[in-house]
Formats: structure tokens, sequence, C-alpha cells
């Protein structure tokens, strides 16, 4: 009895000794740290200047936990953090090419988060054409058509005509929807004019215009920028010309050698440059280079005038608008795209 009483005792004083050296271990697991989940990365924006949001969760938050945002990006600013999403403003891009920016979220407890914000270049291409997006229901091209770049004139056309005129002459002669007929001439009174000398009745040509439709854009028969450019581009209509000008503010400056107008938009501070170019009207010379720039557009003169369509009349003195002219007359063309 006294052996087992001493072992018994061993066996006392090692369970105490086992529970001075063995720390004390909880059944509860520490919490785990604070995780930020982006919903989108990399946030792709358009070229022009806006307001961008980007939303997120914050798994495992702690109580009293600090958030923040920071970037050294220039063109990135007014951040702005919630514990939902991230606001922040974007500048304009006008380079062609696109461009990439940073912006680090922090939060307590969490490992730093990297938001990489990825920005379209100003212009893209359709078809080997270059357009900008102002903002608007469609996007503009950055030259007229038949022009290399944004300061040439480009080709000339007659309304609905899709052959460039140049070598036989921009005049109503060459004008394809146009029919020339002799009636004989009449008096107020509708009594057929005579000739005094030969008593032989006087002629009067009268100009018949073929009924083309009252919108061609989009109509490769008649709408010769959809015809060289294909795809989506067309002639603009009358109502996407004023959406231009409600939309946009004018300057008129120069381009290298070329006068006209730099068109900026209020939407989202993209431009494109429009040059002063004039127009023919059944001579062999330009009218007005350089201080008058008349472009199509795609509607048909809706009054009383037939045989005239709506085109962009612009001036330094004038500014910016809309009118109509006869559709033999020859014009530039600053196509547009869906």
């Amino acid at each position: 009895m006294k052996f087992m009483n001493q072992i018994f005792r061993g066996g006392v004083a090692l369970m105490v000794m086992l529970a001075a050296v063995v720390p004390f271990t909880s059944c509860e697991k520490e919490p785990s740290a604070p995780v930020i989940k982006l919903e989108v990365n990399p946030f792709e924006v358009a070229s022009g200047a806006g307001n961008y949001a980007v939303e997120y969760t914050i798994q495992n938050p702690v109580v009293g936990g600090r958030l923040d945002a920071d970037t050294d990006c220039e063109w990135i600013d007014e951040l702005d953090v919630t514990y939902e999403r991230i606001k922040f403003e974007v500048e304009a891009n006008y380079d062609k090419k696109s461009r990439s920016g940073k912006i680090e979220l922090f939060y307590d407890g969490a490992a730093k988060v990297i938001l990489t914000v990825s920005q379209a270049g100003a212009v893209n291409e359709l078809n080997g054409h270059e357009f900008v997006d102002l903002g608007l229901s469609v996007k503009w091209a950055t030259c007229n058509l038949g022009a290399t770049e944004k300061g040439d004139a480009g080709n000339y056309y007659m309304w609905g005509d899709i052959v460039n005129r140049k070598s036989e002459g921009y005049s109503a002669d060459n004008y394809p929807y146009l029919v020339k007929t002799l009636v004989p001439a009449t008096d107020e009174d509708g009594n057929p004019m005579l000739d005094e000398e030969t008593g032989e009745p006087i002629m009067t040509e009268v100009w018949n215009y073929t009924d083309i439709g009252a919108n061609i854009s989009g109509n490769e028969q008649y709408d010769v920028a959809r015809k060289e450019w294909g795809a989506t581009w067309r002639i603009p209509t009358q109502e996407e010309v004023q959406e231009l000008i409600a939309n946009c503010t004018f300057i008129w400056t120069n381009y290298k050698s070329a006068t006209g107008f730099e068109i900026t938009s209020k939407i989202n501070g993209m431009k494109i440059y429009m040059p002063a170019v004039g127009y023919y009207m059944g001579n062999a010379s330009c009218s007005y280079f350089g201080s008058n720039g008349s472009y199509w557009t795609a509607s048909a003169f809706t009054g009383e005038k037939t045989g005239n369509a709506y085109y962009i009349l612009m001036t330094n003195g004038r500014g910016f608008r809309i009118d109509y002219t006869a559709y033999h007359s020859s014009h530039p063309i600053r196509p547009v795209t869906e």
C-alpha cells in the first residue's frame, strides 16, 4: 500500500509540473483579417472626361475600421470612398493611345488592394478610318471624306451623288438627278410669249430634280460616305448635326495651314476639327475657301423650295449653324458612324 501511495503522489506531482509548462489553449479561432474584394478590376473607361464608381465588398470588417484611397496618377482625381464603392473622376485622354493608372485602397488590417483604371485613346478606328466619341448618339470622323488629315478639304460632292466630279466639273450639267427641259414661256396671264422678230414661241428652261428621298444617310445608292468607307459610315442627318451644335463649343482657330472650327464636346471634353474649305457652285474655282465651311447633311430641305438639302454653314462671324442650298452645289462631307 505504501508503494502504491508513492506512485499516486508521483503522478500528482507530474501532473502539476505539466500544468506549469504547457500554456493554456482556447477552442476559439483567431478572427480572419479583413479582405477588400473589387467587383471589377481592371476597370475600363472611355476616352472622354467623366465620373465613375467601382463597387467592392469588405469581408471580415473590423469595428471602427478606417478606409482610404490614394493615387499618384495625374489624370485621376476627386477620390471619394465609402464602405461600398470608390468614386473618382478622369480627365479626357487626347492622345491616340490608351493609358492606365492605379488607385490604391487601404483598410485597417487588410492587405492593400490596387484598382487598375484603363482609359481608351482619343481616336478609334473603323474600316481604316478614325473617329472620336464626343458622347453623342454618333461618333464623328476625324477628317473629311477623301482627306488624309483633319485640316484637309478632301473631296466635294453634289447632294446624293456618289461620284467625285472634280475632273469633269462641279456644275448642274453633271448632276445625275437633274433633268432640264425646254417649255414655252408664258406671261403673267398664262399666254405664250413670242419672239418679236421670228414670231416663234420663246422657250424657257425648267429644272426638275429626281426625288431620291428625304433622308439618304446610309443608303449606298446615294450616300457616298457609305459607298467609300463602308461599314456603318454615313453622312450625318440634320438632327445629328443639331445634336452636335447643342452639345459642343466652337472656337475659330488654325490647324497648320487650315482655318476652321475646333469643336469640343460639353459632355466629355473630346474634340474634332472641321476646316473652312468653301464650296463649288457652277464654277471652276472654290468659293470662300478659308473663310466659309459648308458640309452636307443627308436630309432634304422640307420647305417649299424643292431641289434643296440641309447643310452645315460655318463662318467666323456667324458661327456654326444649319442652312439649306441647292442639290447641285458641291460640298465636302464629314462622315459619322454608330
